[in-house]
């Protein structure tokens, strides 16, 4: 009986563990990457000085305000981001459909920025919630693939549980490649198993509605939609309202009343001021805020109380995103995100390696190899060329941002059709050693280019860009390292 479930259990493991292993490292490496989102954005904009004081003064607010007037005239529903300790700026910013774009100003003066136009890391967190492809059916399938992750994890401990132990102690990162491979798979598994099942369960928490429309009773035990999602702005044609009151004694009567230090986003209504409590002041994601008139600045209300249900959600919410977390924690979340991405690619590699021998010729074997290596391989390069069109594509290209997006589904699309080609026709260890070396040269060269681009700040906040680009560089000598063990296993 025992024998029979650990046999069920792992046809489970491995069919699910692979099928949804496919997004789910998309899903894991966009997340990964989205820790540093704010970061990213600065690398993509260099011209943005990173030694501002994020001292406000009230002709920034001003010149902030009339940004918002004009927006508004636009048609489009702007709002703003207050200067922080990790984006030094005032942001000017609308939603465009996938990300928050917009204008940096000078905290102090409200001169605008000449910063390039970048989807910058907001690409990436997009893509990790959504795949891009809306709430439906792009945060449906994430939310289902966080439901998939647990049923493999459960699944994988059923089946490994006896010999867990053993595994781990005898690791065996050189020896026979299946063994190494599953060794790597149970080490991630095991050592960030807390982080990859809090992760996978609050992220399937966070969207659970999107699986459940229909159900008004979840919406109320689960806080209902979040307030952000009501007021934040979508896309819609709005009509402008009137200029703002001044809004440094706004911002002060608001910090007093959500007893916050700050407040990193004031939204605008034709009538109101929305003045939100700083997703940075703590783990819960409160969403509180409080309202003045847009006409005289007269306060109207505070939304500051949540009951019970409502308040573990915004500490699920809080604990996932991150966002209160000083830059230690954020490196935390990060490795361990690096390691459930390698959790699920190793997953994948092994699920191969386990198969090539009886059903290697098989077309159907060959299509699930050409998927591993576009979600192994091209996800990362496509990555890459995402910010190699930073630096090469013309700062006063119009639409530059989809224009960076376009060329990373290009890049992608481009290796899915080389890995599906060579894989079709028999030739799939070409395709992993042409594909890494590609990934190799991308990575290594980035930091190269970051120099020569002549937008490389070294005294102004050099050291996200010396991270980013040592990063890259990490990126492309594992690639590079990958390359040459696969040309010895072929010698």
């Amino acid at each position: 009986m025992r024998e029979t479930l650990r046999v069920h259990m792992g046809w489970l493991h491995s069919w699910v563990g692979f099928l949804a292993g496919l997004l789910l490292v998309l899903v894991f490496a966009s997340g990964t990457l989205a820790v540093f989102d704010t970061e990213i954005t600065q690398w993509m904009q260099p011209e943005v000085s990173l030694t501002h004081s994020t001292t406000l003064t009230p002709a920034a607010l001003q010149a902030a305000a009339q940004a918002v007037q004009a927006e508004e005239q636009k048609g489009l529903s702007a709002f703003l981001t207050l200067p922080s300790d990790r984006d030094p700026v005032l942001r000017v910013l609308h939603y465009d459909g996938y990300e928050f774009v917009g204008t940096a100003l000078e905290p102090t003066t409200g001169a605008l920025v000449p910063a390039r136009e970048t989807a910058g890391g907001q690409f990436f967190y997009n893509f990790h919630f959504s795949l891009r492809g809306g709430n439906q059916p792009g945060v449906q399938i994430v939310t289902f693939l966080g439901f998939c992750l647990l049923v493999a994890i459960g699944s994988g401990l059923v089946i490994h549980i006896k010999a867990l132990w053993p595994d781990l102690i005898l690791f065996r990162p050189f020896g026979p490649r299946p063994r190494a491979w599953l060794d790597a798979h149970l080490l991630a598994g095991v050592l960030f198993l807390p982080f990859i099942l809090f992760m996978g369960y609050t992220g399937t928490a966070i969207h659970a509605r999107v699986l459940l429309p229909a159900q008004p009773w979840f919406a109320s035990h689960h806080g209902g939609k979040d307030k952000k999602e009501k007021t934040a702005p979508k896309g819609r044609v709005l009509q402008a309202g009137p200029l703002p009151p001044p809004l440094s004694p706004l911002i002060a009567q608001a910090r007093e009343l959500l007893q916050s230090p700050d407040g990193n986003l004031i939204l605008f209504t034709p009538d109101e001021v929305r003045i939100f409590k700083s997703d940075a002041y703590g783990p819960f994601l409160t969403r509180d805020h409080a309202d003045f008139s847009r006409k005289d600045g007269q306060f109207l209300r505070s939304a500051t109380q949540s009951s019970p249900a409502t308040a573990t959600m915004q500490l699920v919410r809080g604990l996932h995103y991150a966002r209160y977390a000083p830059l230690s924690l954020r490196w935390l979340y990060f490795c361990s995100g690096l390691a459930a991405t390698a959790l699920a690619a190793s997953g994948l590699v092994v699920f191969l390696m386990k198969r090539r021998r009886s059903s290697g010729e098989q077309a159907l074997f060959r299509l699930a190899e050409a998927l591993t290596q576009t979600t192994l391989i091209g996800f990362p390069t496509a990555t890459l060329a995402f910010f190699w069109a930073n630096r090469c594509l013309p700062l006063t290209l119009s639409g530059r941002t989809m224009a960076e997006i376009y060329l990373f589904f290009t890049v992608w699309g481009l290796c899915a059709a080389h890995a599906l080609v060579l894989c079709m026709t028999r030739h799939a260890a070409s395709g992993w050693r042409q594909q890494l070396g590609l990934l190799a040269g991308a990575g290594c060269a980035l930091p190269l280019l970051d120099l020569v681009s002549g937008s490389h700040p070294w005294m102004q906040g050099g050291g996200v860009f010396l991270t980013t680009d040592s990063l890259a560089f990490c990126t492309g000598l594992t690639a590079l390292f990958a390359l040459l063990k696969l040309r010895e296993s072929a010698a």
